[in-house]
């Protein structure tokens, strides 16, 4: 359809040290729109060509019906209808298909289950972009498959969270009246070739029935970005992104949509947002001379980057307008929005009604999959279930390679190593992810489409072993989903599962679950063995055999269709390391998980069995990473870039696993040296508390908890501190609300230890230089003079240790003084790492407290209502059988709405558990999401719906007393 007026084209989008941008023409006949039915009549006449079969009589006709919705009727002629051009080319692609498959037509047709069906990918890197960019048969071929797979939009996003092309305008237009602003170096040439090739894949994307979105997330390099257009102020920034952006939609008359960012990362300052974009963003897209959507990317609406006034300032505009936001934080967990999750990274308040706009999901790929194969159409399945919550449009999502080269970093690498040639079966990359890009989209317009689809596709490539190989791709294609799910580390995207060892021991403790309603963390775990606490919640030694599960599996279906394939088929050498590498993940995650289990219960009794079985644990995760690290070097490039947190291999991993087992060896130290304590206190420099973001202070407790804790964890801000330990510093003073401190005044100065960088405590940086290590006596506090610290402790004698920073210990006996200790220290001067006060208690731990039994689950049912009242009660109820192991239910809801806690009712064991919802608890504003937990008296449960097989939540509508929608 398009053909390339001048052959390949040359440079890249800029030269990195000038961001100088090349030349490309394009004749206007290549610009004219061959149109979305032309290309299906071609598709069907190649399919037939193929075929070596003579072409018969079709008559194509748009009829009225449902958008994108085809049919196909076989006979003399042959009639294929759409309900519009891009139905119509759906039924030419499906016809093609058939023709191909089994050299004739049957009836068939077709109708979307998912109105919005998008693809997200970025522009990141000069150095990788210009084998591809530039190239017009590139954008031809992956707009075809995105038709065939039924995609009908793509996001093509420009100065993303970096200083390469931000803002893009002059690197796309000159504007006579903003002579200040240019790219340094940059000729008329070079930037009409830029344009012009932004010309042609909005027009060949329409040409292939795709829409448009010119991402643009940046208006501005940041404060902290070293500018690449020079000219910009605070004064011309407002006129000039209106006139620039007006022009580009005018030369681009293509593009159906824009996409910006609502918030501080856009380069906009939040307090300048309402009036930048009320007074000259938005009306560059009303008057352009066409009907164009604004989307908008929202980060965080109760904090003001979507208030009230930016809503009033869109409304007022006057153009469509879409809302999106992130599904499972910025990777794809389970396949379903989480019931509950960091409220910043999910729909917030964002489905609140009635709303002026209308909605749509972020499937966040790239700190998930972006390397490593993905496939599993019942996932897809399962997720496409949920893409109406909210009455939600549609989804798009960042496929594999979508974030590949970040940042600009120089350097060409691809998949694999130079030295790897046999495993290259692609011409472009893409291709590599061929089953990812069909699974979402085949799937989300029609979920009811057959395994055959993809069976067919298998068996081309792989013969005989199509069907092992798709059962690898269902397996290891949990890995990382699950991963997610049960140890989320960053919700920005910060540590990436796919080549992140999930951080230091004592910081994997403390992350939390992204899936928090139905995965207990460690912590929570623990507490809840050692007090006996009954939770449904899936425990980390579920998580563990789950991974165990999945590896095997894997690894199984490897060794099935590898005997099958044998040597020689380039795509089997591709796929295999790939699944290889997400067993060895689950592999080694399921071990490091108990050992964090173990190892939190060590710190929280004491008991010295719990320390050694974490010891096993890492002593058995260990050889798994180290084959990891063998496996892939030397296959896939040794600095490889896929997010925001540098380079990655794993490899460079190895000094965190390593350390893991230092810390177990450390601690192990201690425990010998010191035994149980009644108190421990590690003497240093202060301790930063994290500070509150500002705008969250009036967020209910619990929502602000799960805030705080999930991109930083304690051990973040403690890392310098012994983790059985509490700090002191000295100016930690006595407080009856802590029960320790100095009790007098005196000259005292503490020797700290640095903290540990974030990146290293996430496992993140590539060579370690600051990980933490003897903490305990490392630092210390140094004074002089008589000083006393002040302990409370119940009546009795107590051994007190003076730990000092060379590793010696001095100890003294003293009485309590009413409720308190009051330690002296003495006259001279002194120097203390810390103190250990040993009571005349038990000095063994107790025996380790039994894990929850996971009994057969009973039969549960329920018939969920489709409606309910605004202010009414709304009765509900749960049959169970049997009943004989069953100790309580309970009943958690909540308004679908992030920002919200849920509420619990709970009833006793009973054949018909009944419930009845507060008609308090039912606005107009709000649909109502609800869901059952059934508790069995060996400690543990289940949920209803069962979150392994449907999404574990009811989602009803909420009308007003009229019976009317809101």
């Amino acid at each position: 359809m398009h053909r390339s007026p001048g052959g390949k084209a040359g440079a890249s989008w800029c030269l990195r040290a000038a961001f100088v941008l090349g030349f490309f023409c394009v004749s206007t006949a290549a610009l004219l729109a061959a149109g979305p039915v032309d290309f299906g009549k071609s598709e069907l006449d190649r399919a037939f060509l193929a075929r070596g079969l003579k072409p018969i009589t079709v008559l194509a006709t748009i009829v009225s019906g449902r958008a994108e919705s085809f049919a196909i009727q076989p006979g003399r002629p042959a009639r294929i209808t759409g309900g519009e051009k891009r139905g119509l080319m759906y039924g030419f692609l499906e016809a093609a298909e058939q023709i191909r498959r089994q050299g004739r037509l049957s009836p068939a047709n077709g109708s979307p289950r998912t109105q919005m069906r998008g693809i997200l990918y970025f522009i990141n890197n000069q150095d990788l972009e210009e084998d591809w960019y530039y190239s017009q048969d590139y954008w031809d071929e992956y707009f075809r498959m995105l038709a065939y797979d039924r995609f009908n939009r793509f996001n093509l996003v420009f100065a993303c969270q970096t200083n390469y092309l931000a803002p893009p305008y002059p690197f796309w237009v000159d504007l006579p009246g903003f002579p200040e602003i240019r790219v340094p170096r940059l000729t008329p040439a070079q930037r009409n070739r830029n344009l012009q090739m932004l010309q042609y894949i909005s027009q060949a994307a329409a040409d292939y029935g795709i829409d448009f979105t010119l991402g643009i997330w940046q208006q501005n390099a940041w404060p902290s970005q070293k500018p690449t257009v020079e000219g910009i102020t605070q004064e011309n920034l407002g006129p000039y992104v209106h006139a620039a952006l007006k022009k580009v939609l005018q030369l681009c008359p293509a593009i159906r949509s824009v996409q910006i960012r609502a918030n501080v990362e856009s380069g906009i300052s939040p307090g300048e947002q309402v009036k930048f974009y009320n007074d000259y963003f938005f009306p560059a897209v009303r008057d352009c001379g066409r009907p164009v959507t604004l989307d908008l990317r929202v980060f965080t609406p109760q904090v003001g980057l979507l208030g009230p006034t930016m809503v009033e300032a869109m409304a007022k505009a006057g153009y469509p307008l879409r809302v999106s936001s992130k599904y499972w934080a910025e990777f794809v967990g389970r396949p379903y929005q989480p019931a509950e999750t960091v409220p910043t990274y999910s729909y917030l308040n964002l489905l609140e009604k009635p709303r002026p706009y209308a909605f749509y999901w972020e499937l966040w790929g790239v700190g998930s999959n972006q390397l490593l194969l993905w496939g599993n159409p019942d996932y897809v399945r399962r997720a496409v279930s949920t893409f109406g919550l909210g009455d939600a449009v549609g989804f798009e999502i960042d496929p594999p390679l979508a974030y590949k080269g970040f940042g600009n970093r120089p350097g060409k690498w691809g998949i694999f190593t130079e030295h790897q040639k046999q495993r290259v079966f692609w011409k472009w990359e893409y291709e590599r992810y061929w089953l990812f890009y069909m699974l979402w989209g085949r799937l989300s317009y029609d979920p009811q489409t057959p395994d055959s689809v993809w069976q067919g596709e298998l068996q081309r490539r792989f013969g005989p072993a199509a069907g092992e190989v798709l059962e690898t791709y269902v397996q290891s294609s949990g890995v990382i989903n699950e991963l997610v799910a049960a140890h989320l580390a960053n919700p920005n995207a910060l540590t990436r599962p796919e080549f992140n060892p999930g951080g230091l021991i004592d910081d994997y403790i403390d992350v939390l679950p992204s899936d928090w309603r139905y995965i207990a963390s460690i912590p929570e775990a623990v507490q809840n063995r050692i007090h006996r606490v009954a939770s449904a919640k899936q425990t980390p030694r579920q998580t563990s055999e789950l991974l165990d599960l999945i590896a095997s599996k894997t690894e199984q279906a490897v060794a099935r269709a590898g005997a099958k394939i044998g040597t020689g088929n380039k795509e089997w050498a591709s796929s295999q390391p790939d699944f290889e590498v997400l067993a060895l993940l689950a592999r080694y995650h399921a071990r490091k998980m108990m050992a964090a289990y173990e190892l939190k219960y060590f710190y929280e009794t004491d008991n010295g069995a719990a320390l050694e079985a974490a010891k096993a644990e890492l002593e058995k995760a260990l050889p798994i990473w180290e084959k990891l690290a063998r496996l892939t070097d030397g296959v896939y490039p040794d600095e490889m870039v896929y997010g925001m947190d540098g380079v990655e291999h794993w490899k460079d991993r190895v000094p965190y696993v390593h350390h893991d087992l230092e810390t177990i060896a450390e601690r192990a130290a201690i425990f010998k040296g010191f035994g149980r304590f009644a108190y421990g206190f590690d003497f240093g420099a202060p301790v930063a508390e994290p500070a509150l973001p500002s705008g969250l202070s009036d967020w209910p407790p619990g929502v602000l908890e799960k805030v705080l804790a999930s991109g930083r964890t304690e051990y973040v801000f403690k890392n310098n501190v012994e983790r059985r330990f509490l700090s002191v510093d000295p100016s930690t003073r006595y407080q009856e609300a802590s029960g320790y401190g100095w009790a007098d005044d005196g000259r005292r100065e503490a020797v700290g230890i640095p903290l540990t960088p974030y990146s290293e405590v996430r496992s993140a940086a590539k060579d370690p230089k600051s990980l933490p290590r003897d903490v305990l006596f490392r630092d210390y506090i140094r004074g002089e003079g008589p000083q006393r610290f002040r302990v409370k402790a119940p009546p009795g004698e107590y051994t007190i240790l003076f730990l000092r920073p060379d590793r010696t210990t001095t100890s003294v006996r003293l009485q309590t003084q009413g409720d308190s200790l009051f330690i002296p220290f003495p006259e001279g001067p002194w120097a203390v790492s810390g103190l250990v006060i040993q009571g005349s208690g038990a000095t063994t731990a107790p025996a380790r407290a039994g894990e929850p039994k996971f009994l057969p689950r009973p039969q549960l049912s329920h018939v969920a209502p489709k409606t309910a009242e605004a202010g009414k009660p709304l009765a509900l109820t749960l049959r169970i059988s049997p009943i004989s192991e069953i100790s309580a239910v309970r009943l958690h809801y909540r308004a679908v709405n992030q920002s919200v806690e849920f509420k619990t009712l709970e009833a006793g064991p009973a054949q018909e558990a009944k419930f009845t919802i507060p008609g308090t608890d039912i606005s107009a504003k709000w649909d109502l999401m609800y869901y059952f937990e059934v508790l069995n008296k060996d400690k543990g449960g289940w949920f209803e719906p069962d979150p392994s097989v449907a999404t574990p939540y009811h989602v009803v509508r909420v009308k007003t007393a009229t019976g009317s929608g809101d």
